[in-house]
């Protein structure tokens, strides 16, 4: 996708007024230049990036950030203008829920009972014969070694620069400095160049030396045409070939690659299967298998009898799972330029490598031609040749694929070992149109089965994957008689298509190689369909002020003016509005007294299959839920019939829903094969090579650029490698459900010195003296009746006036093998005062809410949780510690001050998320002093608004002025997994 948003954060606030827009005039006359405006996605990533990256250990100690200006821009959209309160919405007669007894609900112990196993060490059955994946031999050099040899000069390390700075000059210009003018000008300054002891003068030097000393790991583009309709097309590619053996070769890659198919269970008898990574799916295991004991069953769907397997032929295959990815991007924003890029990488590689755009496991494998044909005035005729010229191109692209697929080919690892690989195609990752080009169906139509498209909002009809063996014999019709191979092909059900692409690549499927795609079917496709219907279905002006009083939390975005408005919207946009878009429409009213029962299970039925699918590991439990979660959305969809918002479900995005689960257990988890991880390469391989180009015969540019950043980026590799030798032999993971995370404090405290009458009045800690001493009480006798606690509680005298306040707890993420990443903060919670910004204006408190750990809380689940907001964090000093604990060294170095929030009950039968309210004793918050180490995580709470939200609720007083909210369980996929 190209489209842009932005990342908001609020803050609460006391009451006051809005400081004055002033109206923006702006330049009349002015030059722009295209430089001039960043991209739509750079400003997304770095946004994104802003937002995990660590930031500085004292970041806390600043006065003032970029924060409080987003802070206090949102404070000032709080008391905005909005539409009035329609009165008509206030005076209908709501029913009665409908009896939910009708409808089967989500139950929330069969879910926890059936991902109990995920992210466990499965129980592994390997490939019965022995051969597959197994070594030939070992080559002579590693790929390291081999690249040294051909290094001149290579005595030295940082060969062929004459030093460390020369070294580091060079890739700083390559990989992170300004443009070669720029570089040319800078090293032109008098002394510059002798200072450093730089080995060139300039980019043209530094290119030379790029060119003609570093050894290429990666192949080279060519450039060719392709002859369609009697005319020529430039087209930019790499041998396939070549690709496959420079990814399989990385050395950054040998020790995590999978070489062998394997079956995962989740017990010990092996009944129930666990799906993660491709090589844990059914298609590598039934490509390679050589018995047909060992195949997959000979049902409709799966169509994998016509091949014949690896291991029939040749005993010891190595299957190379390709998987191509193609999609056509925008690369300037005013000249309507494009490009169409191709992108590849295999299965071997495991998928947290491949889903990381840093580790560079994907390559580009050329660039398409994109003319617009506009001289052929017929559009069935334009249509056709497009189609033609496509796979014209990627036949000729991948026809190096043909013989290594059937007969293998040897391929050495990074380490040195030598296998006979055999690359097949496997997986193809696209969104709808690029989908049904690349398998020839009609628009509107499914590309993997022959369900008639005015049937394909029906759950009940049984799906069967299209008929390759009728569809190759209507193509091959096409050098015999025209006629009879357009009607061949019409009655087969695809376009006439002369020599598609995959014609006659082995062991391929393109039907079954169509994966599902989260971003444009999900977030882009039926997300985008569903926040429709509920505009539609509701008042625009009241799902818009929901919005404007969500509190604010670490993973959600506030639309501060609201979402009704939004245009171009975004994946990450539609992303961000699925986590609050349940919780917003509880209590709203439809129109015509119609219940909202069935609309708000239809929509829980939506986001329960949007996060289940996105799920890293799978068994064949979850799945049933993942099919549990369609049915249910197929069982209430009728409301909107009803509504008259929609008048039937033919929707291909939708239907596709029903191909999740078999391509889960074919191809394992989305995560294999998503295409929001190849939109992010556009950034990188597409529009920054552009950029770089003087946009006059951009592609030789292009390729060049990508070519010299490829070379520098691999000898960076080398360089490391010879710095610190090989790194250490991991042992491989269990499939990770990012269960586990870990707090991070500041080294030192925002606030050093606070008075305790400013945390009582500027923090809210009403009580904070007396839970503090009742917190003392507690630790030095545990076993004190609560009579006994209050009465020793009394006799505490604390011995200082100040504390010191940490104004934000951060988490980090921890993975199975414990390791820590402390280069991203993935969830925080703050607890800040009201305080000014720069320009005096005031930027309102923010006080987060947690789930706190009250003794006997699990990894998942809410029993022994409880909510509570925090007011304060603090630390006690050595003096006043020793002064007030027993034992001083088992005290906590760190506090929370927690006001508390009822216990868990049950959740609600419709919506299934959890309700919750303050906890009033004699007319004052119950507080408490608590560890902060049993904080598990943030939470977020929405609002029980009701059926029209009182207009005096702001975003940052909502918190305070509401008496009932719900525990919002889809504000990011941990809470989704743990909050259940």
């Amino acid at each position: 996708m190209d489209d842009d948003h932005g990342s908001t954060h609020s803050d609460n606030h006391d009451t006051f007024e809005p400081y004055l827009l002033t109206e923006f005039t702006g330049d009349y006359f002015g030059t722009y230049n295209e430089e001039d405006f960043e991209w739509p996605e750079i400003r997304r990533v770095m946004e994104s990036d802003s937002e995990t990256q660590e930031e500085d250990e004292d970041e806390d100690c600043d006065e003032l950030g970029d924060g409080d200006a987003i802070a206090a821009h949102d404070a000032e959209l709080e008391h905005g203008w909005e539409l009035p309160v329609d009165p008509a919405s206030q005076d209908i007669d709501f029913p009665g829920s409908e009896d939910v007894s009708l409808q089967p609900q989500p139950c929330h112990a069969e879910r926890r009972q059936a991902e109990a196993p995920l992210g466990q060490h499965p129980t592994i059955e390997k490939f019965p014969r022995r051969g597959a994946g197994a070594p030939l031999h070992c080559a002579a050099t590693t790929a390291f070694t081999s690249y040294k040899d051909k290094l001149p000069g290579s005595e030295n390390i940082w060969a062929p620069f004459a030093s460390r700075v020369d070294y580091e000059v060079a890739k700083w210009a390559k990989l992170r400095g300004a443009g070669s003018t720029a570089f040319s000008e800078l090293l032109a300054i008098d002394g510059l160049h002798d200072a450093l002891g730089l080995s060139y003068r300039n980019s043209r030097e530094l290119n030379q030396i790029i060119d003609q000393e570093l050894p290429c790991r990666r192949p080279r583009f060519k450039h060719e045409e392709i002859i369609v309709a009697n005319e020529a097309f430039d087209v930019y590619s790499r041998d396939i070939m070549e690709c496959v053996k420079a990814l399989y070769s990385d050395p950054d890659f040998s020790q995590h690659l999978l070489h062998a198919p394997e079956r995962h269970y989740v017990d010990s008898d092996k009944t129930v299967r666990m799906y993660h990574d491709l090589h844990t799916g059914k298609w590598w295991w039934s490509t390679q298998a050589s018995d047909r004991k060992f195949m997959l069953p000979t049902s409709a769907y799966c169509g994998l009898t016509i091949q014949k397997e690896l291991e029939t032929k040749k005993r010891g295959a190595t299957v190379i799972p390709i998987i191509l990815s193609s999609d056509k991007t925008q690369v300037t924003m005013f000249r309507n330029k494009s490009a169409y890029p191709v992108y590849m990488t295999i299965g071997n590689i495991p998928k947290e490598i491949r889903r990381k755009p840093s580790r560079r496991a994907w390559i580009l494998l050329a660039y398409l031609p994109t003319a617009k044909l506009e001289h052929i005035t017929n559009k069935a005729a334009r249509r056709r040749t497009s189609t033609n010229l496509f796979h014209a191109c990627l036949r000729h692209i991948l026809e190096p694929l043909r013989v290594p697929g059937e007969d293998g080919v040897a391929m050495a690892s990074g380490d040195g070992v030598v296998r006979r690989g055999h690359p097949i195609l496997a997986c193809y990752s696209a969104d709808y149109p690029e989908q049904l080009l690349t398998t020839g169906i009609k628009s509107g139509e499914c590309p993997k089965c022959d369900v008639p498209r005015d049937e394909l909002g029906c759950p009940d009809i049984p799906v069967k994957l299209r008929d390759l063996v009728a569809i190759l014999a209507a193509l091959s019709l096409v050098d015999e008689d025209y006629g009879m191979w357009t009607r061949a092909c019409q009655e087969c059900g695809i376009k006439p298509v002369f020599k598609p692409f995959w014609e006659d690549l082995p062991h391929a499927n393109i039907f079954q190689s169509i994966t599902p795609d989260v971003l444009h079917q999900l977030y882009q496709g039926i997300i985008k369909h569903l926040i429709e219907w509920i505009k539609e279905a509701y008042s625009e002006a009241e799902i818009d002020a929901r919005c404007r009083r969500l509190p604010p939390n670490h993973n959600i975005r506030l639309f501060m003016k609201g979402i009704s408005s939004l245009s171009r919207v975004s994946g990450t946009e539609h992303n961000q509005i699925c986590r609050f878009l349940l919780g917003i429409i509880i209590d709203i009213r439809l129109p015509g007294n119609l219940d909202s029962a069935r609309l708000i299970r239809a929509v829980r039925a939506i986001l329960d299959f949007l996060y289940l699918a996105q799920y890293p590991c799978h068994t064949d439990q979850t799945l049933n839920l993942l099919d549990d979660a369609l049915m249910r959305f197929h069982n209430n969809k009728g409301i909107f019939v009803d509504l008259g918002i929609r008048a039937n479900f033919n929707l291909p995005k939708l239907h596709f829903f029903r191909h999740y689960v078999h391509m889960i257990k074919l191809y394992g988890t989305t995560d294999n094969y998503n295409t929001e991880y190849t939109e992010r390469l556009h950034i990188d391989l597409a529009k920054d090579a552009y950029r770089a180009t003087n946009h006059k015969d951009e592609y030789p540019q292009m390729t060049l650029w990508l070519e010299r950043r490829e070379k520098m980026l691999w000898h960076d590799k080398f360089v490391q490698w010879r710095l610190a030798g090989d790194p250490p032999v991991q042992d491989r993971l269990p499939p990770d459900m990012d269960y586990r995370r870990a707090l991070k404090m500041t080294k030192h405290p925002t606030a050093k010195r606070v008075p305790l009458d400013r945390i009582i009045c500027d923090y809210g800690a009403t009580f904070f003296t007396e839970a503090l001493a009742r917190y003392v009480v507690r630790t030095n006798q545990p076993t004190l009746s609560a009579v006994q606690l209050e009465r020793e509680a009394a006799h505490i005298v604390l011995p200082f006036q100040t504390v010191a306040t940490f104004h934000r707890v951060k988490f980090h993420t921890i993975n199975a093998s414990g390791y820590r990443d402390p280069t991203a903060t993935i969830d925080s919670v703050h607890c800040q005062p009201p305080r000014k910004d720069n320009k005096g204006h005031i930027i309102p408190g923010r006080f987060d809410t947690v789930l706190v750990n009250e003794g006997d809380g699990g990894t998942t689940g809410v029993n022994g949780y409880r909510v509570a907001q925090v007011r304060v964090v603090f630390t006690l000093t050595s003096h006043a510690a020793a002064a007030l604990f027993r034992t001083p060294a088992k005290a906590p170095t760190h506090f929370a001050y927690v006001e508390w929030f009822t216990p868990f009950g049950q959740p609600e039968a419709n919506h299934g998320l959890y309700k919750i309210s303050r906890v009033i004793r004699n007319g004052e918050r119950l507080a408490s002093i608590i560890d902060i180490s049993d904080i598990r995580r943030s939470v977020h709470l929405i609002p029980k608004f009701g059926p029209v939200v009182p207009r005096e609720w702001t975003s940052s007083t909502v918190l305070d002025l509401c008496s009932s909210f719900f525990v919002n369980s889809f504000s990011d996929r941990h809470a989704y997994l743990t909050i259940i």
